[in-house]
């Protein structure tokens, strides 16, 4: 999150605090009205004049509070500077206020911190000094009115200055608590923003609860570009005749079919927590057990295999249907050594695995017939539990000297 997009959400924040304010303003002359007709009706602790002077002043207060209040509140019109203005007509009223009903040191004084903590609320660290800066003023203005007035008891400068200093230090206290409050909004805003676009990336490959726990691992996802290496089990599919299917279609249409395909294949993907390395043309391959660690690899990679061909077989029954094509997918598993890690330039990388056992799972699945999954004797020691298979035979394997036996998943098929 930018500077800017931060300054534009404490904007919003601010109004919102003005409106927040412009509610306690209303609130506070509504009680101090009612306490003042009490003290006046009802106890008689009050002289008459200076009930008329209480009553005058908080009716013009209240006219400002009402006026703002329509503004901000119920028009919904909000200008940056209307908290400068706001924290100026408070503190101009509460000092009138103090003024003309009790003087130097009574109740309402203590009520210019209340300003400079109701201040907060803006969320800006000016107007609060502007706010401390004003009641400083305000009591300046209150000490100096009744200095040498007989009727009330004399404050010193000294007294008066500390008092003024109090608020100017109260301010700059509220000021920084709210300075560090926003730096500590921005951070927190970078951070979640850093994980979003980790975690975005990071569900090109795997799924959005592996990304998650992949994050929540403190390595941040470092570890998926690092060069490792690590036992795997992988999963190659292939569509056949793809190839002349390819030139027969109309370019739009082929893309559009590969995207509904891979979509679903995609999907039964990352319900087993596979990896997904790379698309090659019509040829998907994923991982299991990196960059997460899953013991059970070759299971999850038979179970995504068998998986893949029943949802292959759901998407043909709904081509078929619709009158569209259909298609046909070999799928090879294979386990072993792979060396795995984020691969590419400074500009454009991409996670891969590499090796002997990349190799071999390709070559496995090129044997692989429409329909069947073929797994390798590897994969088969490690899932048989699980899982049925039949021998498909000793076959060659183009790079290898030695043939090798495959096994065919009896319940590949839906």
């Amino acid at each position: 999150m930018t500077k800017e997009k931060l300054d534009v959400f404490f904007s919003a924040e601010e109004k919102s605090g003005e409106r927040k304010i412009n509610r306690v303003r209303l609130g506070f002359l509504a009680v101090f009205f009612l306490n003042e007709l009490v003290n006046y009706h009802a106890l008689g602790v009050v002289a008459y004049e200076l009930h008329l002077r209480a009553l005058w002043t908080m009716a013009a207060w209240g006219l400002y509070g009402l006026a703002a209040w329509y503004v901000i509140n119920r028009a919904g019109r909000y200008a940056r500077w209307m908290k400068y203005a706001s924290a100026t007509a408070d503190a101009l009223f509460l000092t009138l206020t103090i003024v003309l009903v009790e003087g130097n040191n009574g109740p309402l004084v203590p009520l210019y911190f209340v300003l400079i903590a109701g201040s907060a609320l803006r969320y800006s660290f000016k107007a609060i000094l502007a706010s401390a800066a004003l009641s400083a003023l305000g009591y300046a203005a209150v000490w100096r009115t009744s200095h040498g007035n007989p009727a009330l008891q004399p404050i010193s400068a000294y007294a008066a200055v500390i008092n003024m200093l109090v608020l100017a230090m109260a301010g700059v206290v509220a000021g920084y608590a709210v300075r560090k409050m926003r730096g500590l909004v921005l951070k927190f805003a970078e951070n979640l923003v850093r994980r979003e676009l980790a975690e975005t990336a990071l569900s090109r490959y795997v799924s959005h609860q592996v990304a998650r726990k992949i994050l929540d691992s403190g390595d941040g996802g470092a570890a998926m570009g690092e060069g490792r290496r690590t036992h795997a089990a992988v999963l190659i599919s292939d569509i056949r005749g793809f190839t002349p299917m390819s030139e027969a279609m109309d370019p739009a249409e082929l893309v559009k079919l590969l995207n509904a395909y891979f979509g679903r294949m995609v999907e039964v993907v990352f319900r087993h927590d596979g990896t997904l390395d790379k698309f090659v043309g019509d040829a998907l391959i994923v991982v299991f057990n990196d960059p997460l660690e899953q013991p059970d690899c070759e299971r999850r990679a038979v179970a995504c295999a068998a998986e893949m061909q029943r949802e292959l077989a759901a998407f043909n029954r709904g081509q078929a249907a619709a009158g569209g094509r259909t298609l046909g997918v070999g799928i090879g598993v294979h386990c072993g050594a792979v060396v795995a890690g984020n691969v590419g330039s400074a500009t454009r990388m991409d996670y891969t695995v590499m090796g002997d056992t990349v190799n071999f799972a390709s070559r496995l699945q090129g044997k692989t017939p429409a329909g069947a999954v073929y797994v390798s004797a590897a994969v088969k020691a490690r899932a048989e539990g699980e899982f049925r298979f039949r021998s498909a035979g000793m076959m060659e394997f183009k790079g290898y000297k030695e043939p090798a036996e495959a096994f065919e998943l009896e319940t590949a098929a839906a």
